[in-house]
């Protein structure tokens, strides 16, 4: 009985004494051995492809960022996880990552994936940066997620404000996924133009994944709309611009970033011609950060650069950004420090975080020529 008592009290006594250890342990982990970054992105399913490009983008980075000797002394250690092309994979997907040790994590590009994590992202307290466009992140009020893209707000009103003023369309049609990012951005341009004075004639929607589109474009051209703004993803786009060729539909159609995307125009081939978009990113952007990208990205994979692989290279850009200002992987310093970010040069935009975590501050008008976008005018939102 005695030796089992003593036992116990040692077991007692030795208890905190590990926790203490490994607290300790933990905080100077902060400031010692590799930062571990964690990817969610499309690795399987239809989807592939953007996740493909999206790992060039984040490959890329952390190769030149280790290369020159990490950040603080310490390297980038990368940690990817396949979100499957859909929300439950992408919730899945992120929590395999907080209990894999990420010290921050970057999300899809993807806005109704970024809104399913947010709650893990709340509950996990990791600083982690979306890809997503839709208004609707920032409206979480979630303190660990940050915005890197451009949000609709602005690209949807520039993207609207084109086509009304230098498109000249007086009998606009709306064609746009039914997901929260298409939906919430087609409001915003249903919005816009009705304060224009050219209210929308045709609304139409379709469900992510839909293949066939030409009833839809079939309305379209019924009811005598002189013009098309589309919100789509990368897929659908190719599809929408194809058969809206077959249809004979000749009216300009102009875009969400998807339109513009190398796996839209890879798809429709020279049915994208002549297209029009709003955009995050394009190889052709004269910006010599851009340039240097492009020229590096092709090199590498012997590829053309695209908004997935732009898009997640500044993203782990900003991620590293965050870790150097915070002189650690504190998640509370990092978090701290994504605020901190004004006026950081990428090569889709330059990025600063406002009270909102939302970082990207502008989009480009550009339109299909050749076979490549061109840019026709920047717009600063703010």
């Amino acid at each position: 009985m005695r030796s089992l008592l003593k036992a116990v009290i040692t077991v007692i006594m030795v208890v905190p004494f590990i926790a203490g250890c490994s607290s300790q342990k933990s905080v100077s982990d902060t400031k010692s051995g590799p930062i571990k970054i964690g990817v969610v992105t499309t690795l399987t399913g239809e989807r592939a492809l953007t996740g493909q490009y999206s790992r060039n983008g984040v490959l890329m980075a952390v190769g030149e960022i280790n290369g020159q000797g990490g950040i603080n002394g310490r390297k980038i250690e990368i940690m990817f996880e396949d979100d499957g092309g859909n929300d439950s994979g992408a919730v899945n997907a992120y929590n395999k990552l907080t209990n894999s040790g990420a010290d921050v994590i970057i999300g899809p590009i993807y806005s109704t994936m970024d809104l399913a994590m947010s709650p893990s992202i709340k509950k996990a307290e990791i600083p982690t940066l979306v890809i997503g466009s839709s208004n609707e992140i920032a409206k979480q009020k979630n303190p660990w997620m940050f915005q890197s893209r451009t949000p609709d707000a602005i690209s949807a009103v520039a993207l609207a404000k084109f086509a009304a003023t230098k498109l000249k369309f007086k009998k606009p049609a709306i064609l746009h996924d039914s997901d929260n990012f298409a939906s919430g951005a087609a409001e915003v341009a249903k919005k816009t133009l009705e304060g224009l004075k050219v209210p929308p004639v045709l609304i139409e929607s379709y469900n992510t994944g839909d293949k066939d589109f030409t009833p839809l474009l079939a309305k379209i051209k019924a009811s005598g709309a002189d013009g098309i703004l589309a919100w789509a993803q990368q897929v659908e786009a190719g599809l929408i611009m194809k058969q809206k060729k077959s249809l004979d539909l000749k009216i300009p159609l102009i875009g969400s970033n998807s339109y513009v995307t190398k796996i839209a125009i890879d798809l429709a081939k020279e049915n994208a011609e002549g297209v029009y978009s709003v955009a995050d990113y394009v190889p052709t952007n004269p910006a010599s950060r851009t340039q240097e990208f492009a020229k590096n990205y092709k090199a590498k994979y012997n590829l053309e650069s695209e908004f997935n692989s732009a898009m997640n290279y500044d993203a782990l850009y900003l991620a590293a950004e965050a870790v150097k200002k915070a002189g650690s992987t504190d998640k509370n310093a990092v978090r701290q420090a994504f605020g901190t970010i004004k006026d950081f040069v990428g090569v889709s935009t330059i990025f600063s975080f406002d009270e909102n975590n939302i970082g990207g501050t502008a989009v480009s008008i550009v339109q299909v020529k050749n076979g490549a976008p061109q840019i026709i005018e920047m717009v600063k939102g703010r």
